[in-house]
């Protein structure tokens, strides 16, 4: 299978076909992925009914995989035992915390806290094959057309929605359409050129390819994320797509002519240093501050510190039980908050939800799925598995890669549940 998928050249029939010949439990999926865009679109109905299309589509998904991980039994290789202990200690302290609440709000929130996990398995019981993989990289390119032509629009037109940033965080507008935030775009742009970048590297060798997989067109492609990237004026994912672009780099290098690699070189030079002179003194002015001691070491990362240290405060007035083993087992006020999208950072977050002990087990995980995407033999799927992994790791300084990314979230937990697959590598 891995060496039919090697000689595959896709085209519109052959998708056509791969897609209605995917068994339902699939194929159903693949149609979330395709309207997620539209539904996330959708957010706004929440002022006024009280719920928006979006979070009863991730309620109905929620059920559906449930479902299918329950039915569905194939036979896949063991994870590790640490993450299996860090999904335990998640999982019982969301319990916890929904019977001291008692409230549909926090419903809510442990639906969309276990989502991804759920989503995990169902993705690693459903995709079991290259061909799979790459449909779904093509699935997901399409469903990233409406997001980013809206941006565009935005762009050279009019903006949908005007969003200013403070003048600490560089100021400007900040684009977010019709989007709950600027990941509405993010994920589509960021994951998107993984995508584009899988194919890119697997057509390398190929003398016949389309105008998008030579160097003209990576450039194109190249410029669509970061004028994309630049106009949402986000920190991090400034960090995310500079390192996945020079992790392209690494991958091709071998695999190019001396002058390709060259101008790929000079391309990084010239992203990099526009990158420094035009963007980073504006975008992290607030961290220069800090850094230059202009300002309280708690405004650094946009004020994430000080909300980090104001919780981890309350964090330490836990007895020993709920520090090890998470803020739950505390039955306090501010356990669902300390749970919750609030704290900007997955890993946070995370230590908070499942402790000492869950958060070792966690980070545990996260060096399991970067030693498995460096043994994968092949090389596209190499940089698609570990761009990803870097992707999850990068974003969750700041941010909410496994909560709150919008279709980033499903991209990242189809990717990294295929760890560990012989068949795949």
């Amino acid at each position: 299978m891995v060496l039919e998928a090697n000689n595959l050249i896709w085209n519109k029939r052959l998708y056509k076909q791969w897609f209605k010949s995917r068994p339902l439990n699939l194929k159903w999926m693949l149609l979330v992925i395709l309207v997620f865009p539209f539904f996330a679109a959708t957010w706004e109905m929440k002022k006024s009914s009280g719920f928006s299309p979006l979070q009863v589509l991730g309620l109905l998904v929620f059920g559906f995989a449930i479902m299918s991980n329950m039915q569905k039994r194939i036979k896949t290789k063991k994870l590790i035992a640490t993450f299996y202990i860090f999904l335990f200690l998640l999982f019982f302290n969301l319990l916890l915390v929904l019977t001291f609440e008692q409230s549909i709000a926090q419903f809510g929130d442990t639906i969309r806290t276990m989502l991804p996990f759920v989503l995990f398995f169902y993705f690693r019981k459903n995709i079991n094959s290259l061909i799979d993989i790459e449909g779904f990289l093509i699935t997901f390119l399409v469903a990233s057309i409406f997001p980013i032509a809206t941006l565009y629009y935005e762009i050279l037109f009019d903006p949908i929605r005007e969003v200013y940033n403070t003048e600490s965080r560089g100021g400007g507008l900040r684009l977010s359409g019709f989007y709950a935030d600027l990941f509405g775009y993010m994920s589509h742009l960021i994951c998107g050129f993984i995508c584009y970048c899988y194919f890119f590297i697997k057509y390398l060798d190929r003398k016949k390819k389309s105008f998008f997989f030579k160097q003209f067109g990576f450039l194109i492609i190249l410029l669509i994320t970061l004028v994309g990237i630049y106009n949402l004026r986000h920190q991090a994912s400034w960090a995310v797509s500079l390192t996945l672009v020079l992790t392209f780099v690494y991958f091709v290098r071998k695999k190019v002519a001396p002058y390709q690699l060259i101008s790929f070189v000079i391309i990084m030079i010239g992203v990099g240093a526009y990158f420094y002179i035009e963007i980073f003194n504006e975008l992290f002015a607030k961290d220069i501050q800090v850094y230059e001691g202009d300002a309280r070491d708690s405004a650094a990362l946009n004020g994430r510190v000080w909300i980090w240290e104001r919780y981890f405060a309350i964090w330490e007035s836990f007895n020993v039980i709920s520090q090890w083993l998470g803020a739950g087992f505390a039955q306090h006020l501010k356990s669902r908050v300390m749970m919750s999208g609030g704290m900007h950072s997955d890993y946070v977050r995370l230590f908070f939800s499942t402790g000492i002990v869950g958060a070792i087990c966690y980070l545990t995980f996260l060096i399991y799925l970067i030693k498995n995407a460096i043994k994968v033999k092949i090389t596209q799927l190499k940089y698609l598995m570990l761009a990803t992994v870097l992707v999850l790791i990068l974003y969750g300084i700041s941010s909410l890669p496994m909560l709150a990314s919008g279709a980033m979230m499903y991209f990242i937990v189809a990717i990294i549940s295929q760890t560990n697959k012989r068949n795949l590598c």
